[in-house]
C-alpha cells in the first residue's frame, strides 16, 4: 500500500503531509508527557519486527499478494502513540534506504498506514476487548483491529488517488477496498497469531489496551522479538513473492502505473544491495540492514522522547 512518487498532486501531497505532521507531533507529545514511558528496547523491537514482517508478501488471491502492515499489531502491544512513533520510523526507513514509498509520498504513507491505521486499529481492539479484560479478549480485539486498519488504509488510498486525478474517486476507492479484504484477513491471522503467542506466553505484556507499560525494563521480549525480526528479515525475505501488492494491483488494472517515479535516489532500491551477486543474499543482507536501522532509529528517538521528558517533570 506504499504510495510512490509520481501518484499525487502536490495540493493532495501537502494535505496529507500536514494530516501526518499533526498526527506524528501528537504521538511525540503524548509519549512525552507519559510518567510511565514503554522502554525504548521494547520500541526498538517492535520497529524492527514490523520492518522485516512487512518485507513478506504472501499471495492472497490471484495476482495479488500481500504483507503484515503491522499498525494494529503495534497498537494492541504498545497504544495507538506509540504505536505511530515505530509506523513513522519504519515508512521513513523504507522510503529513504530502499525506495519503497515515494518521499513526496511519506506524508500520506504515514497518514494512512501509520496514524489512521493504528488509531483505527487501536479503536477497534479497545471495543471489542471491553467486555472482557484478558489476554484472550485482546487477542480478538487485535485480530478485528487489523482487519478494521487495513480497510480504513486502503479507503484513504484510494480517496488520495482519486483526489489527485488519477482515476474517478469512486471506483478506484471500491478497487481499493475490495482487493485489501484478501490482505486484510491476512492481517488479522498474522496479527493474532502474534498477540495468542505473546498472551501464551508472557501476558503481561499486553498492555496496550490499558494503556501501561509492562513492569520491568521488558529486556527479554524486546530481546527476542528483535531476534525473530533478525530471522525473518534473512531467512524469509529473499522468498517473498513478486506478486504485485493491492495498490499495485489497482494502478495497473485501472492504467496508471506508468506515473510512479523517483524522486529520492535511494541506495538500496528494491531492497539489494548492489555489491552481493546473489539475489538472495542482497535481499537478505538489505533486510539485515533496514530491520537494525529501524530498530536503532525508534529505540533512539524513544529515548530521546522519554529523557526530555523526564528532565520537564523535574
Amino acid at each position: 500500500m506504499h504510495i510512490p512518487d509520481g501518484f499525487l498532486t502536490a495540493g493532495v501531497t501537502g494535505l496529507a503531509w500536514a494530516g501526518a505532521g499533526l498526527g506524528v507531533a501528537a504521538a511525540l507529545r503524548a509519549e512525552k508527557a507519559d510518567p510511565n514511558p514503554m522502554p525504548a528496547g521494547i520500541l526498538g523491537a517492535t520497529a524492527a519486527f514490523v520492518f522485516a514482517a512487512q518485507m513478506v508478501n504472501i499471495p492472497v488471491a490471484p495476482g495479488i499478494s500481500g504483507h503484515l502492515v503491522g499498525a494494529a499489531l503495534s497498537a494492541v502491544l504498545l497504544g495507538p502513540w506509540r504505536a505511530i512513533i515505530v509506523m513513522a520510523v519504519v515508512l521513513a526507513v523504507q522510503a529513504l534506504l530502499f525506495q519503497d514509498g515515494g518521499i513526496t509520498a511519506l506524508g500520506a504513507n504515514v497518514l494512512d498506514m501509520g496514524v489512521a491505521a493504528s488509531l483505527t486499529g487501536f479503536a477497534v481492539a479497545s471495543l471489542a476487548s471491553r467486555w472482557k479484560a484478558s489476554p484472550r479478549a485482546h487477542v480478538v480485539g487485535g485480530v478485528l483491529g487489523a482487519f478494521a486498519a487495513t480497510l480504513v488504509s486502503a479507503l484513504l488510498t484510494g480517496l488520495w488517488l482519486g483526489l489527485s486525478g488519477l482515476y474517478p474517486i469512486l471506483p478506484v476507492v471500491q478497487l481499493m477496498l475490495v482487493s485489501h479484504v484478501a490482505i486484510g484477513l491476512l492481517e488479522a491471522a498474522l496479527t493474532g497469531a502474534v498477540l495468542a503467542t505473546v498472551a501464551r506466553w508472557r501476558p503481561d505484556l499486553l498492555r496496550g489496551l490499558a494503556a501501561e507499560a509492562p513492569p520491568g525494563s521488558g529486556l527479554a521480549f524486546a530481546g527476542g522479538l528483535f531476534g525473530v525480526a533478525l530471522a525473518v528479515a534473512a531467512f524469509l525475505s529473499p522468498f517473498a513473492s513478486a506478486l504485485p501488492d493491492g495498490l499495485d494491483h489497482a494502478a495497473e488494472t485501472l492504467g496508471f502505473a506508468a506515473r510512479a517515479s523517483a524522486s529520492w535516489p535511494a541506495p538500496f532500491p528494491d531492497y539489494a544491495l548492489p555489491f552481493l551477486a546473489s539475489p538472495g543474499m542482497a535481499t537478505a543482507a538489505a533486510g539485515l540492514a533496514g530491520t537494525l536501522l529501524a530498530a536503532l532509529v525508534a529505540w533512539g528517538v524513544s529515548r530521546g522522547v522519554s529523557t526530555s521528558g523526564h528532565d520537564a517533570h523535574r
